[in-house]
């Protein structure tokens, strides 16, 4: 196996050696007439064709590097704005280096702007990438392009990073494509579509914050290429398959001034699912609450049941349905209306069979469950926004986001544990729903003084139950259950919430580099909590131990007054902005007449600093104390069955945790030798932090929520390199994270760690005609350790992939992934492996595609993975789908 890991590893470098023996190196600077260098000049070198043959851009020092063919003669050209372009024909011979010197531009149209499309353009905050350039025009989709973009990456749930940071929004000619989702956007539009790509940096879309704007989201825009505007474009796929397997998906898109739509629908039982079930739970509506920007929040009540989201073809069956719009609408230049509405239909089969050790104080700690879940959800999404702006002083926005949902998960479930086995069969349902609306109104008197009014409203609702009905005596040492087996057992529940956020902002600009902002503002959170614990005797429900014990009627009341101050100044290279924040709280319960709770003064502090190093290199460091208080469901006095072996109580004496939060984040993109280096540490440590004290009985628990006397403790670091040759991209990434978890087990404290680290290196070929290859290894080690209890898991993954057009028509993909799973400690190996292949058919001017496809064609049956809590350790190995075939048409309008 290790030649192999060798094998494939330097494929690549064979590959490539004999095509760097034809290539020459032309080197050079770029200057102004005054023999000063200029930063981010384009130099390209055009072939016979014009076309764009190598490119370069240029550093600090004015440097570039061109990689060309011996014996060819090109175009060479370049570019700064302000200057005259300077062009010159060249031959490549041998390497060769070149000064070139521009002249500035004594010609100015007023009114009239004149571009040209060079590879990258850098204008203020704005980089823009055009895309032909990078591209081979045999990409599928958004995420395919944005691939070849020099410091970008997408993972494979969509998400989008450019020079390490997350990209926060997708906009789509200036316009939001489904509230701005990287996922959506990246897995539907078309690649064929996309002219050019705008990372859009320090991004905000009021205007009348553009000279206070303390914001380092990123955001990309979207160019289409004229010939898709005002048309009706986008793709259809039909596809089919042995044992009943299909799938459709739709994608249509409509641009022009006024009006966008867009129209997804997804239809499958194959796992490729366009919106899953962690998506519904992610989406938000961009309304966030103000509580979490001023340094507090507050433990809400969540809404997936803990559910179980292996949401991906790795399940062992998945069918998919979805249906979405998305709208734009311009009626004129003061006034845009927008929305989407999403339906969402999921129903998952997840088979497992998981080895737990329990964190307890003896031996007694092993327990085999096999588990066979059926998950089914069905889903709505609906937001609408407008947003007014009558001049550039004023932006009004107000947006309404709806989102309901009806979540089943029925288990079965065989347990073993010691000598003791039981079968069991839980059933967990919610209907959650919530309508949140917010209102945002933001003024610029003049250029020095600035205000913002934002309110939202939440309201939510959820009816999280649980039915367990089981062979053995359930929680026997813990339950006061009666009568005979089956027992069954119903945990009825509904929480609602209403909160009510406003914050109130005065920005005073000082100077070109300074200005302060003065913070006002409210939280307000009302809850309520009812349930209670039954059992079927007899045909009849009954309370079980007839008592208040086991029933939960409460009323919480959370209320924050804030007054903060911040200020934000610039010296040279380095942006410092410190705030503070003074907050007033007052929490209380209310619980079978008995009200408890507490209120207190919290000053919290917060600092965002920046040193741009220079054009290619900047640092950011982040630090804040944050508070954060306990919900309804952490301070409720009776028990709740919260699984076939726990039982929770709240601790209505709880107080609010407040920890540390620091982050350090480097980035270096250079575009003259086309090099991405990013990186971070993240340190949290939390004091009073809300855990849990349990009592093990058996493997059965009895848990309680308590302010932990020992800090909590979080330390994670990332960091990437990434080098883009003209034919080959090589790429390493680390992820190291050590975080300490404290708990009480059995009336003692216990100190849960775990150490985990992946390390990737990974080679893709980047040929124009040739076929590419991909190879790469990654190494996990996860490492999990209390006071009683050590265990060790390393996996090694090798993987490769190929990509190879052939007689003009056909293309063929294919992808392989080997992973050999060790737990060390226990002395047990496993090995998998998954190999997917897809042989297309599509002539050059041919709107239709037509693909034969096999998935897991080695009839992989199973996985491994691992995971650690606050009180146990588990190896599990979860079915996956069996091989399968597809015939697929797409027509592309």
């Amino acid at each position: 196996m290790n030649r192999i890991y060798i094998a494939i590893l330097f494929c690549p470098i064979f590959f490539l050696s004999k095509v760097n023996a034809q290539k020459t190196i032309l080197a050079g600077q770029v200057l102004d007439s005054l023999q000063n260098p200029l930063e981010l000049a384009n130099v390209i070198a055009l072939g016979e064709q014009g076309n764009i043959a190598s490119y370069g851009i240029t550093d600090a020092d004015g440097m570039f590097r061109l990689q060309l063919k011996k014996g060819v003669t090109y175009l060479l050209r370049a570019s700064y704005l302000g200057y005259e372009p300077w062009e010159e024909e060249y031959t490549a011979v041998v390497d060769a280096e070149k000064r070139i010197v521009l002249k500035s531009s004594t010609k100015f149209l007023e009114g009239v702007t004149v571009t040209e499309d060079f590879p990258i353009t850098i204008s203020g905050d704005t980089i823009t990438y055009k895309t032909d350039v990078f591209t081979d025009g045999k990409e599928k989709k958004l995420e395919d392009v944005l691939e070849q973009l020099p410091g970008f990456e997408v993972d494979e749930n969509g998400k989008v990073k450019v020079q390490g940071n997350d990209i926060q929004k997708v906009l789509v000619e200036g316009k939001e494509f489904f509230d701005g989702d990287t996922k959506m956007a990246t897995k539907n539009i078309p690649a064929s579509a996309v002219d050019k790509v705008q990372v859009l940096r320090d991004y905000n879309e009021v205007g009348p914050l553009s000279n206070v704007n303390d914001s380092d989201a990123l955001a990309l825009n979207i160019k289409l290429k004229d010939g898709q505007k005002n048309i009706w474009f986008g793709d259809v796929t039909s596809a089919g398959g042995p044992e009943d397997r299909y799938l459709v998906h739709p994608n249509l898109f409509y641009y022009s001034p006024k009006l966008s739509l867009n129209i997804i629908g997804d239809l499958n039982n194959v796992g490729e699912q366009s919106f899953t079930l962690q998506d519904y739970f992610r989406f938000n509506g961009g309304i966030s609450g103000m509580l979490k920007k001023s340094g507090s929040s507050v433990r809400l009540s969540n809404d997936d049941l803990g559910l179980s989201v292996l949401q991906n073809n790795r399940a062992y069956n998945i069918i998919s349905r979805m249906a979405a719009l998305n709208f734009n609408y311009s009626p004129n230049k003061k006034m845009s209306l927008s929305g989407f509405g999403i339906l969402t239909g999921v129903a998952t089969d997840l088979v497992n069979l998981s080895q737990r050790t329990y964190i307890t104080q003896d031996g007694t700690n092993e327990e085999q469950l096999a588990s066979d879940i059926l998950q089914e959800n069905t889903g709505t999404l609906l937001k609408l926004s407008s947003t007014y702006m009558p001049n550039a002083d004023w932006h009004l926005n107000y947006d309404l986001f709806l989102k309901a949902s009806n979540i089943s998960d029925r288990n079965q479930l065989n347990s073993s544990f010691i000598d003791f086995s039981n079968t069991i069969t839980s059933v967990r349902t919610n209907t959650p729903f919530s309508l949140k609306q917010a209102l945002h109104m933001f003024y610029a008197k003049n250029e020095k003084n600035v205000f913002s009014l934002e309110s939202n409203h939440t309201y939510k609702e959820g009816l999280p139950n649980l039915g367990l009905s089981t062979e053995q005596l359930p929680l026997a040492n813990i339950l006061p259950v009666q009568g005979e087996s089956p027992f069954e057992l119903f945990q009825n529940k509904r929480v609602y919430t209403n909160a009510y956020d406003t914050q109130f902002n005065y920005y005073h600009v000082l100077n070109d580099t300074n200005h302060f902002n003065i913070t006002v503002g409210t939280s307000l959170n009302h809850q309520n909590l009812r349930s209670r614990l039954t059992q079927l005797l007899s045909n009849e429900e009954v309370v079980v131990g007839g008592s208040n014990e086991y029933i939960n009627d409460a009323d919480y009341n959370f209320s924050d007054y804030y007054f903060g101050f911040g200020y934000r100044t610039k010296w040279g290279k380095l942006t410092v902005s410190p705030n503070l924040n003074i907050h007033f709280y007052d929490l209380a319960i209310t619980q079978f007449g008995e009200k408890m709770g507490f209120d207190k003064v919290l000053l919290l502090p917060n600092l965002n600093s920046s040193y741009k190093i220079d054009s290619a290199r900047s640092l950011r460091l982040r630090y804040a104390i944050e508070a954060e208080f306990p919900g309804i469901e952490n301070l409720t006095v009776s028990r709740e069955l919260n699984g076939y072996n726990g039982v929770f109580v709240g601790n209505p004496e709880l107080r609010n945790a407040w920890y540390h939060n620091v982050s350090l984040n480097f980035t270096n993109f250079n575009m003259f030798n086309f090099t991405t280096i990013y990186g971070g540490l993240v340190y949290q440590k939390r004091y009073d932090a809300i855990g849990t004290s349990i009592d093990f009985f058996g493997f059965d628990r009895f848990s309680s929520w308590v302010n932990l006397t020992n800090p909590n403790e979080i330390f994670s670091g990332f960091a990437t390199f990434e080098k883009r040759l003209p034919y080959l991209k090589a790429k390493m990434e680390t992820r190291i994270s050590y975080n300490t978890l404290n708990t009480v087990i059995n009336t003692e404290d216990n100190f849960n760690r775990s150490f985990n680290q992946t390390y990737k290196l990974e080679f893709d070929t980047r040929f124009d005609k040739a076929p590419n290859v991909g190879v790469g290894f990654e190494k996990i080690w996860n490492d999990y350790a209390s006071l009683t209890v050590e265990n060790r898991f390393v996996t090694n993954r090798p993987f490769a992939n190929i990509e190879a057009y052939f007689l003009k028509c056909f293309s063929f993909t294919a992808d392989y992934q080997y992973n050999e799973y060790k737990n060390v400690d226990g002395g047990s190996k496993t090995s998998f492996d998954f190999l997917n292949a897809s042989l297309y058919f599509k002539k050059e001017s041919s709107n239709w595609e037509f693909k034969i496809s096999g998935l897991n064609i080695l009839n992989t049956t199973s996985i491994r993975q691992d995971a650690f809590s606050n009180n146990l350790i588990s190896t599990q190995a979860y079915a996956v789908q069996p091989r399968y075939f597809l015939a697929s048409i797409k027509y592309e309008l």
